[in-house]
């Protein structure tokens, strides 16, 4: 048996690991994607001990230059206590600026957070965040992300037809003024 096989193997059974290396080389601090990939190592444990605190340290300055799937990661770490202290609303925070950068799985998740968001509030606001949640599934499945499209019609089943023409108006617009290219289908109402 040896050395690399003991490491695979404790490193599956929830044990620490045996890694000559503790800590990946250092990032430039201007380079956003450095960052994400030293937040990245440090989450999976590649080249590194895992440690999900150093991995959210790294993400968030990689976030603050706006780097999307690092925004994207502190949003599901943030909502998962993971690394952090547990923060719904700093989640929702992070999956939205990586949503609206254009990232189909915080836009799938920005829009299941808003149709939550529907079922708790008052009318005024509830018809609002159906829209909401309808235009970012509905982005979410021109970029072809898992389960947005069920998602999608599930929203829609408690939706009026002038909620679901505004949700897609506003996902069209949102596609059209974006710097990368998303094809949305307009959905008709029926």
């Amino acid at each position: 048996m040896g050395i690399t096989f003991l490491n695979r193997w404790l490193g599956r059974s929830g044990r620490p690991a045996l890694k000559t290396a503790t800590e990946p080389p250092a990032a430039n601090p201007e380079d956003a994607e450095s960052q994400f990939n030293l937040g990245r190592r440090f989450a999976d444990g590649n080249g590194a001990v895992q440690n999900d605190v150093q991995a959210a340290e790294w993400y968030l300055k990689a976030a603050g230059q706006g780097h999307c799937l690092a925004q994207f990661n502190l949003g599901l770490m943030y909502g998962q206590g993971q690394g952090v202290r547990r923060d719904e609303a700093t989640a929702r925070m992070w999956l939205r600026k990586a949503a609206e950068l254009g990232h189909a799985g915080a836009q799938y998740r920005v829009g299941l957070k808003q149709h939550c968001a529907s079922k708790s509030g008052q009318p005024p606001e509830t018809s609002e965040c159906r829209i909401e949640a309808f235009m970012w599934l509905q982005l979410a499945v021109a970029q072809g992300e898992r389960d947005a499209e069920s998602a999608r019609e599930f929203v829609t089943l408690g939706m009026t037809r002038e909620e679901v023409a505004e949700g897609g108006r506003r996902a069209v617009t949102f596609a059209a003024g974006h710097t990368k290219p998303i094809h949305v289908i307009t959905v008709l109402p029926t």
